[in-house]
């Protein structure tokens, strides 16, 4: 087991419109599940829908478009890296 490696990594993300993910939403990339959503949010900061959720390693890096299925509404989102918001200068 330990020679396979990782196959899932969890990573975040950001929705392209104001809807939530939610908690089990499976996460696609060209037609195929790669992974679910483990919890989801509205950003008020960022006028748009966050999350993290497990992916298929592969489909883990930066910049890398994933749909997410929401109820039957097809998500588009985009993995970001972490934190969402920066750390400001106080």
């Amino acid at each position: 087991m330990k020679n396979e490696g990782l196959k899932k990594k969890l990573v975040g993300f950001t929705v392209d419109d104001k809807v939530p993910p939610r908690h089990g939403y499976e996460i696609y990339k060209n037609g195929g599940k790669i992974g679910y959503v483990t919890s989801g949010t509205f950003s008020p900061i960022l006028e748009k829908g966050i999350g993290l959720g497990y992916v298929d390693i592969r489909f883990s890096n930066p910049g890398e478009k994933i749909n997410i299925n929401a109820r039957g509404k097809e998500l588009v989102a985009t993995i970001v890296s972490l934190p969402f918001v920066p750390n400001r200068a106080r």
